[in-house]
């Protein structure tokens, strides 16, 4: 995991996502040419995927993050956050 900063001075979170062996129903959902890997950008704000990438990615200055970055594919974005789900739940006692 690698964080950099854009030419924006947008704050992105890079890693690296691998895939064990998966069967095709449950791989479904995933585009094609993702079997083998991606890198997933983050921000505040938006998702990105890029599955071709250099294997020493960690290596890459900003400036070089940020090229990538430029020819990865937007991302549906999870909204599920686990402190939501429970702030309305009632407090039981143990």
């Amino acid at each position: 995991m690698k964080t950099f900063k854009d030419s924006t001075n947008v704050i992105w979170t890079v890693f690296e996502v691998r895939r064990q062996a998966v069967s095709r129903a449950d791989g479904a959902f995933l585009p094609s040419g993702f079997n083998d890997g991606w890198l997933c950008f983050e921000c505040a704000v938006a998702k990105k995927r890029l599955v071709k990438y250099p294997e020493r990615w960690r290596e890459l200055t900003d400036g070089e993050l940020e090229k990538l970055l430029i020819a990865a594919q937007p991302a549906p974005r999870t909204t599920f956050k686990l402190s939501e789900d429970f702030s309305d739940s009632p407090t039981r006692e143990l």
